[in-house]
């Protein structure tokens, strides 16, 4: 006959504890709620060009669009049709 162990019955159920709390905090949301009022705030780049030019030479700066980090801005130097240089202002 074998003796009934409660510490190693205790210790086992003590690591299955802190091992599925672990695994539960590690999941991750399928999407951040910050994340999700700030793109809903923010229009798209694509439905509103600036300028009317065509591809060509010259410096575009974008609306500043509010992100987690406060509102961002970006300032695109073309030539010849491609981005050259691209700022954060």
């Amino acid at each position: 006959m074998r003796k009934s162990h409660p510490v190693r019955r205790a210790v086992l159920a003590g690591a299955a504890t802190v091992s599925g709390i672990v695994l539960l905090l590690s999941l991750k949301p399928a999407s951040d709620p910050g994340s999700v009022s700030a793109a809903g705030t923010a229009p798209p780049a694509a439905a509103q060009p600036q300028g009317g030019r065509g591809a060509g030479d010259g410096t575009v700066t974008g609306d500043a669009a509010n992100t987690q980090y406060g509102p961002v801005q970006v300032r695109l130097t073309l030539a010849g049709g491609k981005v050259t240089a691209a700022e954060a202002v």
